[in-house]
């Protein structure tokens, strides 16, 4: 790879990972005014809704359009029938989410759920044919646009939503603030790509068949995925109730914040991994599960040892129950990180069945998995049965798959990650053995940052900082080019 890709992709990846982390940082402040003017009830209301709303989204545009970004756009029959059947899909979700929110609010036996749920379907008219404009902005690399609309949009649902919440509108805040994104992201993304699609009534059938296996196995795939992570939440929403499935949520959501930003971040690497030969995704691949474990390792670290005072003073006294939730479901996300790159790696490799394959295989081991969970040990039980299954062992199975799709020895994708994830779990065992006294307890962060950093920098003879270090450098000689 050469210089000026490498700089295109650290830039890319900067505007992704920085407008995510402010977005989350106003996502964050806005958070914790909801959970201090609504109930941990309300939260478990929308987690219901949620459950619906996220297996909807499987099936819109956005997801349909990625055929777009692993195939390219020189195919203007085959982009423009891509760009009409996510509208014609769009529009069927709409009328389907609005309906299906009858029976989803019996089975939770709360009547606010269908009301909610129809007000939320309103995003897919609203963003109809806005997944190909993302697709064309990824495809050619123009991550600064698709970070000004991820930003902006997600400034607009977290003030619609503060703003509701503080009128007094309880948990149709959430809902305000959902469609506010939807139509300023729609409205963003249109306007940035600049690029004229043309709609089809009748799909041109030998068009859709060339692009039928990918997005078969890419909503596939996706929709396995739904069933797996939001089968916990049905669970506890059912037999443990709202409250409960708030608390879960609350710690969910917080504990799969870096995964969020990673998702930004993997839309680069899908983009790169698209373009290049099979040694070049091996040397490619390695490098960002590297940075990944070395970059996250850290933070979950911290996030382990600041949770029991930091969420009782930013959340209230209320949600003191979520911390160890938090802390339990930590480790998945810190699995789940590994997880998402590996799974991009397997789409740009043309195995999105072989993805969707290994999503569905997992659906009655973690459904069943939660069950006995929540009847052995309540939400903390879900939580574990989480990093067991979806965590740990989907990984495994994922790292064998990629392994297998592209011929490679397994070691050459465990390697990258035994150093930082082997030595923050050792930090964390040392901290927690340090006699500390009360009023020292908030200095265990710094030590455990301090024992990382230097066992990372000395059982890696150097090679990590150096590789940060290159890093950095690119970054500051990219600014100055900028400048001059």
């Amino acid at each position: 790879m050469t210089q000026v890709n490498s700089t295109k992709i650290f830039k890319a990846s900067l505007w992704m990972t920085v407008s995510f982390a402010v977005g989350k940082i106003a996502q964050l402040i806005s958070q914790v005014i909801l959970a201090r003017l609504l109930s941990p009830q309300d939260f478990g209301i929308w987690a219901m809704v949620l459950i619906l709303s996220n297996f909807s989204l499987l099936f819109r545009d956005v997801a349909i359009a990625q055929v777009l970004v692993q195939r390219g756009l020189d195919d203007k029959k085959i982009v423009n029938t891509v760009y009409s059947l996510g509208i014609n899909i769009s529009i069927g979700l709409f009328f389907i989410q609005a309906i299906a929110g009858i029976p989803l609010s019996y089975f939770f036996s709360e009547p606010l759920v269908f009301p909610l749920t129809a007000c939320s379907s309103a995003i897919f008219l609203i963003g109809a044919g806005a997944g190909s404009h993302t697709a064309v902005l990824q495809r050619q690399m123009k991550f600064r646009e698709l970070a000004i609309c991820d930003g902006v949009a997600t400034f607009a649902r977290v003030a619609s939503a503060t703003l509701c919440a503080i009128g007094g509108m309880g948990v149709w805040s959430f809902a305000a603030g959902e469609v506010a994104m939807g139509l300023v992201d729609s409205l963003l993304k249109r306007s940035l790509s600049k690029y004229s699609f043309t709609y089809i009534f009748r799909l041109d059938p030998l068009a859709v068949s060339e692009v039928r296996k990918f997005i078969a196995g890419v909503v596939s795939s996706r929709f396995a995925v739904q069933l797996n992570t939001n089968g916990d939440n049905l669970i506890i929403g059912r037999l443990l109730g709202s409250k409960a499935l708030g608390y879960y949520n609350l710690a969910y959501q917080l504990a799969m914040t870096p995964v969020y930003a990673l998702s930004q971040v993997n839309r680069v690497i899908f983009s790169v991994l698209s373009q290049q030969d099979l040694e070049g995704k091996k040397a490619f691949l390695c490098r960002a599960l590297e940075l990944y474990a070395v970059l996250s390792a850290p933070i979950y670290g911290v996030a382990v040892v600041i949770a029991p005072w930091l969420i009782p003073l930013l959340y209230g006294s209320d949600w003191v129950e979520a911390v160890r939730l938090f802390q339990i479901v930590l480790i998945f996300a810190y699995a789940r990180g590994f997880m998402s790159i590996l799974g991009t790696s397997l789409l740009a490799l043309d195995k999105s069945l072989t993805v969707a394959t290994i999503d569905w295989a997992l659906v009655p081991v973690s459904v069943s998995s939660y069950f006995l969970g929540a009847y052995l040990g309540g939400t903390q039980g879900v939580a574990i049965a989480v990093v067991l299954v979806m965590g740990i062992g989907a990984t495994v199975w994922y790292w064998l798959a990629t392994c297998h799709a592209a011929n490679w020895q397994i070691k050459v994708l465990i390697r990258p990650i035994l150093l930082p994830t082997i030595t923050i779990s050792i930090a964390l065992i040392l901290v927690y053995a340090l006699p500390l006294p009360e009023y020292l307890i908030y200095t265990q962060s710094v030590i455990l940052i301090f024992i990382y950093v230097t066992s990372l920098t000395v059982f890696s003879k150097g090679r990590i900082p150096k590789m940060l270090v290159d890093i950095s450098q690119l970054a500051l000689k990219h600014n100055r080019a900028k400048i001059s």
